[in-house]
């Protein structure tokens, strides 16, 4: 199934240049429904990035939040910005944060640099069974939102089942993929090909239709059996081997950000 409504880049570029964060900014790229593969024509940018702060800021008494944010309306898109601060961004990394290897693995990626492949290499050795806790969490807390929201919605609905078959994926295979067309049918899930193009005609706040949204959520439960038995069976390591490896590299950066 074809993206229909890919994100524009130059606009991303444009409004990363209007909202910069301090620093560098290292890497920033498109998640969200655009990275998912159901976007709408009115579907919000998500840009999640990683940046380095300034050397008087990591070095101040009051060095200052570790998070930068950015949301509003630009040339008629609402963009979402948020990027982290080199070290939480690896500390995330390393615990299998989801957000953080999915900025590294998203193709949409706005900026172009040597430091870039060496994060989402250092990302893709870091990945381990740790980010079970991640998917299975933000599995939880997406049904939940589901079914508070009157009616309930289509993109909450195909969010459950890409959080849970983009952790099923990684566990099982080492590989990340969060483009759900591509998922779904490979582990049995067809159906949902519809509700995404539901989505894809229509809006970002399109309910979800009746019988098809009640039938996908009576296969909630198997989505979590499958993605327990994922990590039970998981070739990936417990935990991250390659911590010794990320922080020689964040001393790296911050020597050449201290100019020794």
């Amino acid at each position: 199934m074809p993206d229909q409504n890919p994100p524009d880049l130059e606009l991303c570029r444009r409004y990363l240049a209007l909202r910069p964060p301090p620093g560098r900014l290292l890497l920033c790229g498109v998640t969200g429904s655009h990275h998912y593969g159901f976007s709408s024509a009115d579907s919000d940018i998500d840009l999640k990035g990683i940046h380095q702060a300034p050397t008087e800021q990591i070095l101040s008494l009051f060095p200052g939040r570790d998070n930068h944010d950015a949301l509003e309306d630009f040339e008629g898109v609402e963009c979402d910005l948020t990027t982290n601060e080199l070290s939480q961004a690896l500390r995330l990394l390393i615990k299998g944060n989801g957000n953080l290897h999915e900025r590294l693995a998203t193709p949409f990626q706005l900026v172009e640099s040597q430091l870039v492949a060496e994060l989402q290499d250092l990302g893709l050795r870091a990945r381990s069974r740790a980010s079970h806790g991640h998917y299975r969490g933000y599995l939880h807390g997406m049904r939940r939102e589901h079914l508070k929201q009157d009616p309930p919605r289509a993109k909450s609905l195909l969010y459950t089942f890409r959080v849970a078959l983009t952790g099923i994926h990684l566990l099982e295979t080492g590989e990340l993929v969060a483009h759900l067309p591509s998922l779904a049918p490979e582990y049995g899930f067809a159906e949902v090909l519809e509700l995404a193009e539901v989505k894809i005609a229509g809006a970002e706040k399109e309910p979800a239709p009746e019988p098809l949204a009640t039938e996908l959520r009576a296969r909630w439960p198997e989505l979590e059996e499958r993605l327990d038995a994922a990590r039970d069976r998981s070739p990936l390591p417990e935990q991250a081997t390659n911590v010794d490896e990320i922080e020689a590299w964040l001393v790296a950066r911050r020597r050449e950000g201290f100019g020794s």
